[in-house]
């Protein structure tokens, strides 16, 4: 650890005393402006792949499991213990999942207070304006009321307490602040990879307090990109596993405006936060980009010229769009990224550099009187609280989300998510109208071809399934859940080998995909491959420990080999897990075959008690009338 040799900032003693109320009225506010999202669920926007559908949450049984694999890319074992550990206070029951958001929010506020107190040398001005401006600006919503964004609201605490620590080893030199931070870079990659940022923010605070850019200053910096370096290649590898879409279809040029035009709109969506929506989409590829792109790189020279302004005098401003754009980095379109040209919950962290600026800004309008600053901060505080509290309403449910989203910023997106409630609420008519929709917006748009190929399986019409299956395949050629599905397909029309074709490449792509396990496995049996079957049963069961009617197949593979004793362990743990008549009846064809006849016709009986109509001829055989 390098010694630190830089003299802490003197504290300006003209600075009142910070009143009581402020730090309360801040909370408060944030509070009442999230009351709506107390009050909602899950949203079908990757909150199955976080929480409804991941059964690893859902057990601590196999944590090893829970804290290493990745979820969509990202390995981010702190945010999925916590995930669990909500599983296990409510279950599907969303309010402790918002609940635990928002207080993680809460807490961040105060971090962010506590760190603008630091970095202001005690401006209670600018620490109130800059926490109270990130507890209930509305571009923050998505962050906070998003069940599967626990993983921003979470790194951004462990992100915010090492740059608090930081800071103070700056100003004091204490090793025990500088060691404190290393550990929450920890804390934080290990809740989300975007803190891999971390050291480059460090920088930031360099500069506001001043310090020269020597060999020392880049020396001290050395564990911290170590860390990062290496969980940036960890999570590099699981995205290249998941695979990314988005500004991949455009080429540089275009991406460069694109990144351009996020730090343009960041800012004007900070100033008027209007038209807000969960998702914005690329503009259409065949078209031209919109005036505004061009203009997106103008809008940032005049930011490039305030920095440099700025640092020939306090650096305040400086400090503050570095903050900013720092932390937008990696999430700007110049590196193809997501499935959305902007997205709200980036500017969770990089809002505090403008933020702070803003109070820096008041506190010189107010001349550090905290009553004359309240004066501009309390009203434009309940206005933004009064945007945030009806924003926070629409992420109540899916339908709600996307219904929104098609009305603010529609999108191929949007229609086709709303989609996929439709088709489960039956309404298949209307789900296929929204996928036309989808597809008319963006034509190469696959997961619309393949969900609207899903609805025509579930009608029978097997056709227009395969035709959209097929399209949905020359377009993305690895996409796993349609190749699953074409070897469903080809299941029910009784051509095994193709179907076995597509479901092995399903896993071939995607080891883990458990629904190609359970395809493949139903095939093995219908060609009375039992023990091949059986091997991915229990593959199946690696990821889904629960799924009691996977164990009563796997008894039936064994009951179809004649190896009666050996069916009976699976079956009973289908039996303990879920009592389904069908259980039973299979454990009685065990028993029988094993001439126990008494326990053959108990669970004959209890199969019957369970609306089971029993073979007339295995009837009598047990002398059931």
């Amino acid at each position: 650890m390098i010694k630190h040799t830089h003299p802490s900032p003197p504290i300006n003693k003209t600075i009142a005393k910070t009143p009581r109320w402020v730090l309360p009225f801040i909370l408060i506010v944030i509070f009442l402006a999230y009351i709506p999202a107390l009050k909602a669920g899950f949203v079908n926007w990757d909150d199955g792949d976080y929480v409804t559908d991941n059964a690893l949450i859902k057990s601590f049984s196999n944590l090893k499991l829970l804290l290493t694999t990745p979820v969509q890319g990202n390995h981010h074992p702190i945010t999925m213990l916590s995930l669990a550990f909500n599983y296990a206070i409510s279950g599907l029951d969303g309010w402790s999942y918002h609940l635990l958001n928002l207080l993680l929010h809460l807490i961040n506020s105060f971090l962010v207070f506590h760190l603008a107190m630091l970095l202001s040398n005690r401006n209670t001005i600018i620490a109130f304006t800059t926490a109270v401006l990130f507890g209930i600006h509305p571009m923050h919503v998505e962050s906070v009321a998003w069940v599967s964004e626990r993983k921003d609201v979470l790194y951004s605490l462990f992100f915010l307490a090492g740059l608090i620590t930081y800071t103070k080893y700056v100003d004091t030199g204490s090793r025990k602040q500088y060691f404190l931070t290393i550990l929450f870079l920890v804390l934080s990659l290990l809740s989300k990879p975007a803190a891999v940022i971390f050291p480059v923010a460090l920088f930031c605070i360099d500069i506001l307090r001043k310090r020269k850019f020597t060999f020392t200053l880049f020396l001290e910096k050395i564990p911290f990109f170590t860390l990062a370096i290496i969980d940036g290649i960890v999570t590099y590898l699981a995205q290249t596993e998941a695979g990314s879409t988005g500004a991949g279809m455009f080429g540089p040029g275009a991406r460069i405006l694109m990144g351009f035009y996020g730090i343009m709109m960041y800012v004007l969506k900070m100033i008027v936060p209007s038209n807000l929506s969960p998702f914005y989409p690329f503009p259409a590829v065949n078209e031209s980009l919109p005036i505004q792109y061009f203009l997106a790189p103008l809008f940032f020279i005049a930011l490039a010229a305030l920095v440099i302004y700025s640092l020939k005098r306090d650096r305040v401003i400086a400090f503050g769009i570095l903050f900013y754009l720092v932390n937008l980095l990696l999430v700007l379109q110049f590196l193809p990224v997501g499935s959305a040209v902007i997205a709200e919950r980036y500017t969770y962290i990089p809002y505090i550099g403008l933020f702070y600026i803003i109070g820096w800004f008041i506190d010189r309008y107010a001349k550090s009187n905290i009553t004359k600053a309240s004066y501009i901060l309390i009203p434009v505080s309940l206005i933004l609280a009064l945007i945030t509290f009806k924003q926070a309403g629409i992420w109540l449910d899916g339908a709600t989300l996307w219904d929104h989203t098609i009305k603010t910023q529609p999108s191929a997106r949007a229609f086709g998510n709303r989609a996929i409630l439709l088709r489960k609420e039956k309404n298949n008519d209307l789900a296929i109208e929204y996928y036309n929709n989808a597809i008319n917006l963006n034509s190469i748009y696959h997961e619309a071809y393949a969900n609207r190929g899903n609805i025509y399986f579930d009608l029978n019409k097997f056709d227009l399934a395969f035709a959209d299956y097929k399209k949905t395949l020359d377009i993305k050629p690895d996409y796993h859940p349609t190749l699953d599905n074409m070897a469903a397909l080809f299941a029910m029309q009784e051509q095994y080998d193709s179907s076995l074709k597509y479901s092995t490449r399903a896993l071939e792509i995607k080891p883990d995909y458990k629904p190609a396990y359970s395809n493949r496995a139903l095939t093995y049996m219908r060609l009375n491959r039992n023990e091949e079957a059986i091997k991915d049963w229990e593959k199946f069961l690696q990821y889904q420990p629960d799924a009691a009617d996977v164990y009563n197949s796997i008894g039936s593979c064994y009951l179809a080999m004649g190896k009666y004793q050996e069916s009976l362990e699976p079956i009973n743990k289908a039996i303990a897990l879920d009592q389904q008549a069908a259980f039973y009846l299979n454990r009685s064809y065990a028993y029988y075959n094993l001439k126990n006849i008494e326990l053959a016709k108990k669970d004959a009986l209890s199969a019957v008690q369970g609306g089971i109509k029993l073979e007339p001829g295995y009837s009598k055989s047990l002398g059931i009338q």
